[in-house]
């Protein structure tokens, strides 16, 4: 998954500090942290689709038009 893990200093704020360790426990908020951290802006990324043509996206059945409206 990751090769290594990196020690740092980050600054919560005291409700979100305790929000977190009574819903995982204090043991818990490194990785807890991390996972946020890595849905939000590495797994958010790899969601994107760089470079893909607009048809290619996912459109609903209310946007596509019919066969004889093509003419």
């Amino acid at each position: 998954m990751y090769k290594y893990m990196e020690k740092t200093t980050i600054v919560l704020r005291g409700d979100v500090k305790q929000a977190i360790e009574e819903k995982f426990g204090k043991r818990e908020l490194s990785r807890i942290i991390n996972e946020l951290l890595f849905e939000k802006f590495i797994a958010e990324e790899s969601k994107k689709m760089f470079g893909a043509d607009k048809w290619l996206t996912k459109k609903k059945i209310s946007e596509v038009r019919e066969h004889h409206d093509r003419f």
